[in-house]
């Protein structure tokens, strides 16, 4: 009984081995020639019928070694040959992955930025045939390619032949250019051609793309949620359905189109319905020609829409909500974000269509996703606005076909996107003249367009430490449209220099008015006067503007194109311009003569502060030292007798 009781433990143990085998692997029950429910059910027979183990079906065969379950159990936990089931750590960033978790990610230098994904399939193999690289956007783009048989024709002048589709763009027999020959003596700047857009809204748009749509060209459209970004890409998509095509392409290559015309654009949505996207356009009175909608959040079928109606351009509404199936995570993670990219991308240079995608922002304003997606478009475009006001800015972060500095201005309405043509106007609209305001108007340059802002700035006197309050809370800075950085710097600066050291005792409340922010430094002397102003409780004059740069040290530095902002601060109806001495020449005197504007001219921001406010500056060194000499730090030691 005790050796029968033995053989039923073991046999039992046996069992269990042999179940895990048999679930974890499909090879072994090949091997049996039967299916895993009837192998679990041999096994368990088996086990209870006597100490007659292994059963017949677990066998191994006579040529293998006598641990040849082992090896099943090995080859169970190597996975098949054709998918491999692992773990890898993806970086959030930038998206690099690795077999093991890094501390510091080892493409982008960000810590604490790998995370885990489980379950991570690598194919040995592409769809297509061999592997060649690119991922599951790259097959997804070369399967839909291959069903529907599109003539690969690049909008950049390279030519291919039809055939198979390969994950990338680039033929792989197109021999390398001398750049004199892809120029072939055009004119300058006529190399890309560009879709025009009509009316004052595309004109606006087309400042910030640096001159029109590229075709074969991805941007990236990003803005807090409400902003405006399916508003303003669903009026573009209206603007591109119903463009000339003898004037969409502008110094086009040959003059005429050989891969067939391209009708219409395709708006995808994966946040709204069909009928949600027409109902909006509806009300913001776009022209139904030339536009089709489709609602869809499979990559794999929006591939396809194209495929069949071949569309001017496509918008994608948005990057996080679709999703490819052969990429792992769901929509939204890395891998998908990163693999829809790219095969949107793929989409793009192949058939010279110009793609537009709205991407989420984070709480810190970045594009949620990894950071690489920035890297994969060529325009990264931000609009930005306040969720209490009209205004919308659409400022360019990155742009491979123009300029970064250009900005264009909107004005939020039922019937969408406004472009606003004066913006100083806009701005300064709105402008209270009370001596409880401390105002300074200032003039800042956007790319090639000028337009003034008001800048204003509240101090308010902390209490001291007393019997009552032993401990004083620290002051208070907040700055909105203003770096906080840079409004440190300057109440150093007024501290050190003009106000003295009580200015620092002081809460201190700086806000540029109609939601702008200010990354200009010519607008250091309005917010420094500002604070000054609130400071001393004395107003500034309301016909004087102000711009220029401070420096550590006090002194005002000269900012460029001082020209044009005269001009506007004139058309604005003011008549003294307060600006650094060192920037001031013939054409500036000239331009002011010109508008009839006085010029006051400083040197220091002591000397502003006495022109603008009529006030004594208070010196800390000369408060501290009679004649403003500081002691050394490091006093010299003084000589022995035997030196």
């Amino acid at each position: 009984p005790v050796r029968c009781m033995r053989g039923r433990h073991l046999a039992r143990a046996f069992a269990r081995v042999m179940t895990m085998s048999t679930m974890s692997t499909v090879s072994l029950n090949a091997t049996g020639g039967r299916s895993s429910v009837a192998a679990l059910r041999a096994a368990r027979r088996g086990s209870l019928l006597g100490p007659g183990f292994p059963p017949n079906c677990f066998r191994a065969p006579e040529s293998s070694s006598r641990r040849a379950p082992c090896s099943l159990v090995t080859r169970a936990a190597s996975g098949s040959a054709k998918s491999k089931k692992a773990q890898a750590y993806v970086c959030t960033e930038c998206g690099y992955d690795a077999n093991q978790w890094y501390g510091q990610c080892p493409g982008c230098k960000v810590w604490d930025s790998m995370k885990v994904m489980r379950g991570v399939t690598e194919p040995s193999t592409a769809s297509s045939g061999k592997s060649s690289g690119g991922g599951a956007g790259a097959r997804a783009v070369a399967r839909i390619a291959e069903t529907s048989a599109i003539e690969e024709a690049s909008s950049i002048g390279i030519g291919r032949k039809s055939g198979r589709v390969k994950s990338g763009w680039v033929a792989e027999a197109n021999p390398p250019r001398a750049l004199r020959d892809v120029l072939g003596g055009k004119a300058k700047g006529s190399t890309m051609p560009r879709m025009r857009l009509s009316r004052e809204l595309g004109k606006e748009i087309e400042r910030v793309l640096g001159g029109g749509v590229v075709p074969g060209g991805m941007t990236l459209v990003g803005g807090d949620p409400g902003v405006g970004k399916s508003t303003i890409l669903l009026q573009l998509a209206g603007l591109l359905g119903k463009g000339d095509p003898k004037e969409e392409l502008e110094a086009d290559e040959d003059g005429a189109d050989e891969g067939g015309s391209s009708v219409g654009v395709l708006y995808a949505s994966g946040e709204e319905s069909v009928e949600q996207v027409a109902g909006r356009a509806e009300r913001m009175g776009i022209d139904p020609d030339g536009v089709f909608l489709y609602s869809a959040t499979r990559l794999e079928n929006i591939l396809e829409a194209v495929s069949r109606l071949k569309p001017a351009a496509l918008v994608v509404d948005s990057i996080q909500t679709v999703f490819l199936e052969d990429a792992t995570g769901s929509p939204g993670s890395v891998s998908q974000v990163r693999e829809c990219a790219t095969a949107l991308l793929h989409a793009a240079k192949t058939t010279g269509m110009p793609v537009f995608i709205v991407g989420h922002v984070t709480k810190s304003g970045d594009i949620a996703g990894p950071r690489v997606l920035e890297h994969i478009v060529d325009v990264v475009l931000y609009l930005e606005g306040d969720a209490d006001r009209a205004v919308r800015i659409l400022r360019g972060h990155k742009n491979r076909y123009g300029s970064t500095d250009e900005v264009g201005v909107f004005q939020m309405s039922d019937e969408g996107m406004k472009p606003v043509a004066s913006p100083s106007a806009l701005f300064l609209g709105e402008r209270v003249l009370s001596p409880d305001v401390s105002a300074a108007p200032t003039v800042t340059v956007q790319g090639s367009r000028p337009f003034m802002l008001e800048v204003q700035a509240l101090t308010n006197e902390r209490a001291d430490a007393g019997e009552s309050n032993p401990s004083p809370a620290p002051p208070i800075r907040t700055a909105v449209g203003l770096r906080f950085e840079r409004m440190q710097l300057l109440l150093a600066v007024l501290a050190k220099f003009v106000l003295g050291r009580s200015v620092l005792k002081n809460d201190v409340f700086i806000n540029i008015v109609g939601g702008m922010k200010l990354d200009d430094p010519s607008t250091d002397v309005a917010v420094a006067l500002a604070i000054a102003s609130s400071f001393v409780e004395k107003p500034l004059p309301p016909d004087m503007c102000f711009f220029g740069e401070v420096g550590l040290g006090g002194e005002l530095r000269p900012v460029m194109q001082s020209e044009r902002r005269i001009a506007e601060a004139a058309t604005m109806g003011f008549r003294r311009v307060l600006l650094p001495e060192a920037g001031s020449d013939e054409s500036t005197e000239k331009a002011a003569k010109k508008n009839g504007v006085e010029l006051v001219r400083c040197k220091t921001m002591a000397d502003a502060l006495q022109a603008a406010l009529d006030v004594r500056p208070t010196r800390s060194a000369a408060k501290s030292q009679p004649n403003g000499s500081w002691p050394s730090k490091f006093p010299r030691k003084k000589k022995s007798g035997g030196e």
